[in-house]
């Protein structure tokens, strides 16, 4: 990487080159101070950091994680938005829509991009990119893939995660839709044994309502509704769902009369 010595003193330069070459792109204030020597404060190293963010050749990512950004995107975070999800939580993995687009089936520009993680992280925004954080147990902290990217392993989930995560943690109007239009649109994509194991460990609810969605997007949905056939008591797709499907035991919205 060649360093533009107009911009950055022979110290910087070296610097970055020596972190490229120990730790790649993403380093942390640890690394940057070990590289740097013992011989300076800890206020010391906060002011080269200041400076090298200043000047754009290191991008906060999060409260002491950097990226180091190449001469020709110096300023900018050039890298890939899964990638920065999985640095912002190691302990996370990509999901929601953002998953659907990684495998194929979903073209719209993301605005969020939405991990489950282990632990709470804060919401955070990085060049216009919004990264939530949704905190689920361990029990349900499966489903996914690590796929490299740009050098770093990267959690994602499968078609067949992402769609579960959406009904069981964000069951809006929206995400159903989204789901019915995807079983219509990919159901080659999908891996529906596999949907069929995940959603044994999800609750009743979250089954009925998938049942019910294969039902309407003309797929099979014997495995799933033998799964919840003995099932007492009722659910709603939401809040306000008003329809009954006595199949299904599930309250749903009107809009699904019109699929």
């Amino acid at each position: 990487m060649a360093i533009n010595s107009t911009i950055l003193t022979q110290k910087e330069s070296d610097l970055i080159e020596k972190l490229i070459a120990k730790c790649g792109l993403f380093v942390d204030f640890g690394q940057i101070s070990e590289q740097l020597g013992t011989g300076m404060t800890n206020q010391e190293v906060k002011n080269v950091v200041g400076r090298l963010l200043k000047r754009g050749w290191l991008v906060r990512l999060k409260r002491g994680v950097y990226y180091i950004t190449t001469l020709e995107s110096r300023g900018t975070a050039n890298v890939s938005v899964y990638v920065i999800a999985q640095v912002l939580a190691d302990d996370a993995y990509v999901s929601f829509e953002a998953a659907l687009q990684h495998h194929g089936i979903f073209d719209q520009y993301l605005k969020t991009i939405t991990s489950l993680s282990l632990k709470n992280h804060s919401t955070q925004e990085l060049q216009g990119t919004k990264y939530e954080f949704i905190k689920t147990s361990q029990v349900n902290f499966y489903g996914w893939e690590e796929t490299r990217m740009e050098g770093k392993l990267v959690k994602i989930a499968t078609l067949e995660k992402a769609v579960l995560d959406m009904l069981s943690t964000r069951r809006t109007l929206y995400s159903m839709d989204l789901i019915l239009e995807k079983f219509r649109e990919y159901k080659d994509n999908f891996n529906f044994e596999r949907l069929y194991e995940f959603s044994k460990k999800q609750t009743i609810a979250s089954s009925r309502i998938l049942g019910f969605l294969l039902d309407r997007a003309g797929l099979d949905s014997t495995k799933i509704y033998s799964q919840v056939k003995s099932a007492k008591g009722i659910s709603r797709m939401m809040i306000d769902s008003k329809l009954y499907d006595s199949k299904w035991r599930l309250y749903y919205h009107n809009i699904f009369e019109q699929n």
